[in-house]
């Protein structure tokens, strides 16, 4: 070895580190509601986008556990991207139904912030048509799915059933304690009666449901509904009769009420890569509407800030500036909920 060669050395260690740190990659761990639900198709589509247009840059999707809980992972600096809400920005603040043990709640809000918002779908009630069930006073004494447990949507649908006919989980029907998939897979095999899933129609997992079986869906009496529509995030939406086919026995469209959900991520991402993901989702929404035949109409610019929970990331914030859409105040989770 000459004397040259540890310089040598030195000098390929030097270069080597400094193209491993060009061509570094970022990866990123999405938390998405299950296969056949819409917010995995939407997930996984912003995510093929990212990783298709953002250089050194890669998104996972993880379609495991609740969007609560992967809300609690993003605030807690654990996973990078989650399906956010409003409720779920207010349960976190006020420490209550899925976050009654956190003693940190408003601290935690502060660390995740909002992308874009979407229609998560109406709330569909599905049944089978030769269970003799035709309205939501027939769910009692029935085993029902009204969402998984510690999730949002439960608390929302149990809302709703007690709302329509003053029916409590637990007390006047079974309420079925699993996540989104099994609970999806369980009913294609009859284990229970009713399921309900927030999904724009047509629902791919609706869709199997009914490819070999009759069904119902179950019409919810809106203006039963006044508190839950007069929060943030809650929308009137009906499904058409035979949305899913001829299987599906309604002759009439049915109400319900519908969710806007959106893609929130870490506060603390740094702002340029929020505004790369952000530019890049937007410049290409054509391959994005190309995932589902509801897309155009549940995901676009007209809906992007239609209700902002918390906070806008700044880096999706410069995006929206960039192109004029005039920014909107974001809702604050208080008593009350109100703009600020």
């Amino acid at each position: 070895m000459t004397k040259r060669t540890p310089v040598i050395l030195a000098a390929m260690t030097a270069i080597l580190l400094s193209a491993g740190q060009a061509g570094a990659t970022d990866f990123y761990k999405l938390g998405s509601l299950a296969p056949g639900m819409s917010a995995f198709t939407i997930n996984t589509a912003f995510a093929s986008v990212v990783n298709k247009y953002v250089p050194d840059t890669k998104i996972q999707v993880s379609a495991t556990g609740t969007a609560m809980r992967h809300q609690l992972l993003t605030a807690q600096g654990k996973m990078d991207l989650f399906m956010g809400s409003p409720i779920g920005v207010f349960l976190m603040h006020k420490q209550i139904g899925p976050f009654k043990k956190l003693k940190n709640g408003p601290e935690l809000v502060k660390k995740i912030a909002n992308i874009f918002t979407y229609e998560l779908g109406p709330y569909t009630y599905v049944t089978y048509a030769s269970a003799g069930i035709t309205k939501i006073a027939d769910l009692k004494g029935k085993t029902v799915f009204i969402g998984p447990p510690a999730g949002a949507a439960t608390r929302v649908v149990g809302t709703m059933i007690k709302s329509q006919a003053g029916l409590v989980p637990g007390k006047d029907y079974k309420k079925v304690n699993m996540g989104w998939s099994a609970a999806i897979q369980a009913f294609q095999d009859k284990k229970f009666d009713v399921l309900v899933v927030p999904a724009n129609p047509p629902s791919p997992a609706i869709q199997q449901i009914a490819l070999q079986n009759k069904i119902r869906l179950l019409n919810i009496d809106l203006s039963k509904q006044g508190k839950l529509l007069r929060t943030p995030g809650r929308t009137k939406r009906s499904i058409a009769a035979y949305a899913y086919g001829a299987n599906q026995v309604n002759d009439k469209a049915v109400t319900t009420l519908g969710a806007l959900v959106g893609l929130s991520v870490r506060a603390n991402m740094p702002a340029e890569k929020v505004y790369a993901m952000t530019k890049a989702f937007w410049s290409h929404i054509d391959e994005v509407h190309a995932a589902a035949p509801w897309m155009k109409r549940t995901v676009n610019l007209n809906m992007a800030l239609e209700v902002v929970p918390g906070k806008l990331h700044p880096g999706a914030e410069k995006y929206y500036r960039e192109i004029g859409r005039k920014i909107p105040k974001a809702y604050q989770p208080g008593d009350k909920w109100v703009a600020k």
